[in-house]
């Protein structure tokens, strides 16, 4: 319920996941939110172009399912009833991993599976029915409006050409890869925030298939085989979403050529996993959409000096993820999170104290950054920080050790979905398996072959 304010009007910058979260939380506290989103969106579940990656599989984790779910109640009962399913990860997940494939494992961990496209509809249908919320789309922002250099009033938009301009009390950035305020900040005459990027070239190539109803269930509702330097190359996630389609995205590094059409079940038939036997017998339901744009990517915005009042940026504008890790849909929600308890905190300054939030922001994706940087810096070619090389070799000591461990595989699953905290591992226990490493003689469910 929206409580009695002094703010009036929250203005958010793209209406992907991030922005669309954003909103929900300023529908609390702001007597308007106005939303504005470059593509003209579709009226059902559909891919847009300004989502590229929205052709890929895309992954919920557990504690993203969880926040969502407190911002949206019901919203999982009605991805299943629009045909999402619903599993368990230990019990429905075959993990193809370098040293073998862990045993089913029941874990208490519910996962919900989906299009990206289906999920963005159900949440945008949801943010646009609340009262104070307006979607405009197909409006283009060109920049940031300004009273003072140190204090952002609105944004500048451009619809064909027309120009205008749009007065606020808070602007969210949330506009994704493709964000321009680093140059908006420029234009301000603020100085240039630091970029760190991580590029492991990764590559991506995905299809859809049928899975006919009556035919005999998949042994498995999802298949994962990550990618490893410098061995493994090839690699796929494979899930089981909505009208009852098997969404497949294969992965490719260290200059690993991509499928097409004609080759993408040879390319999955290579792999050590069930994918390629799978999909064999089905029919695909689409072409094959091809993907490389998975860099991480952070800006340092909580390290600009003089950052303006009325301003804050997260999701993809702030910090991008390589997608495979799954992790970009669970910090938004997170970032969400974060923005209602500074919206709640009375210390903050009147809506809302930017240059804090972009601290406490920063903090908040470290450890999502270590967990997609520390595998994706040894695709690199430069030689990495020995911090670096030591957290990879212990990444890689614990992956090798899950297959033959259930406890071990459990409390990872646990790191994975962001459920537990990095101090999970610090058990001694389960510290001295993963040093120990993995014990022979266990019987995992696939046998090592580099791809």
């Amino acid at each position: 319920m929206r409580r009695d304010t002094d703010v009036r009007h929250a203005v958010v910058i793209g209406a992907g996941m991030a922005g669309l979260a954003a909103a929900r939380v300023l529908a609390d506290r702001f007597e308007a939110v106005t939303v504005i989103e470059r593509d003209t969106l579709p009226s059902a579940s559909a891919p847009r172009s300004g989502v590229p990656q929205g052709h890929h599989v895309h992954g919920l984790l557990a504690l993203g399912a969880e926040v969502f779910e407190g911002y949206f109640p019901g919203l999982r009962a009605e991805l299943e009833r629009a045909g999402a399913p619903v599993w368990d990860w230990g019990e429905g997940l075959c993990a193809v991993l370098p040293n073998g494939t862990p045993p089913p494992t029941p874990m208490g961990m519910p996962i919900q599976t989906f299009s990206r496209p289906l999920l963005e509809h159900v949440l945008r249908q949801r943010v646009t029915a609340l009262e104070p919320v307006t979607l405009r789309d197909g409006l283009t922002v060109t920049g940031l409006r300004t009273t003072t250099p140190g204090k952002v009033t609105g944004v500048r938009v451009k619809e064909g050409d027309a120009e205008d301009e749009i007065t606020a009390d808070l602007v969210v950035d949330a506009s994704g890869r493709s964000s321009h305020l680093p140059q908006w900040l420029a234009a301000l005459g603020l100085p240039g925030p630091r970029t760190t990027t991580v590029d492991a070239q990764v590559g991506y190539a995905s299809r859809t298939y049928s899975y006919p109803e009556g035919r005999a269930p998949l042994p498995w509702m999802g298949v994962l085989q990550p990618l490893r330097a410098p061995d493994f190359h090839k690699g796929c996630y494979a899930i089981l979403i909505e009208d009852n389609t098997l969404h497949v995205t294969l992965h490719g590094a260290g200059g690993t050529q991509l499928p097409r059409e004609d080759d993408f079940l040879a390319f999955a038939k290579s792999l050590r996993g069930p994918v390629g036997d799978t999909i064999a017998s089905l029919t695909p339901t689409s072409a094959v959409r091809r993907y490389a744009r998975t860099l991480n990517r952070k800006i340092a915005y909580h390290r600009v000096a003089r950052w303006p009042d009325g301003l804050i940026a997260l999701g993809d504008s702030v910090c991008t993820f390589n997608p495979a890790y799954g992790q970009g849909m669970t910090v938004a929600a997170l970032e969400a999170r974060l923005l209602e308890q500074m919206l709640g905190d009375g210390r903050a300054r009147t809506p809302l104290d930017g240059e804090a939030f972009q601290k406490r922001l920063a903090r908040l994706t470290a450890f999502p950054w270590l967990m997609a940087t520390i595998p994706d810096r040894a695709w690199e070619q430069q030689r990495s920080a020995w911090p670096v090389g030591a957290g990879n070799w212990f990444m890689n000591r614990l992956i090798d050790t899950v297959p033959h461990d259930p406890q071990l595989y459990t409390a990872f699953s646990g790191l994975f979905h962001m459920t537990k905290g990095p101090l999970t591992l610090a058990d001694p226990r389960l510290l001295g398996r993963v040093l120990v490493g993995p014990r022979r003689g266990g019987s995992p469910r696939a046998a090592v072959r580099r791809t």
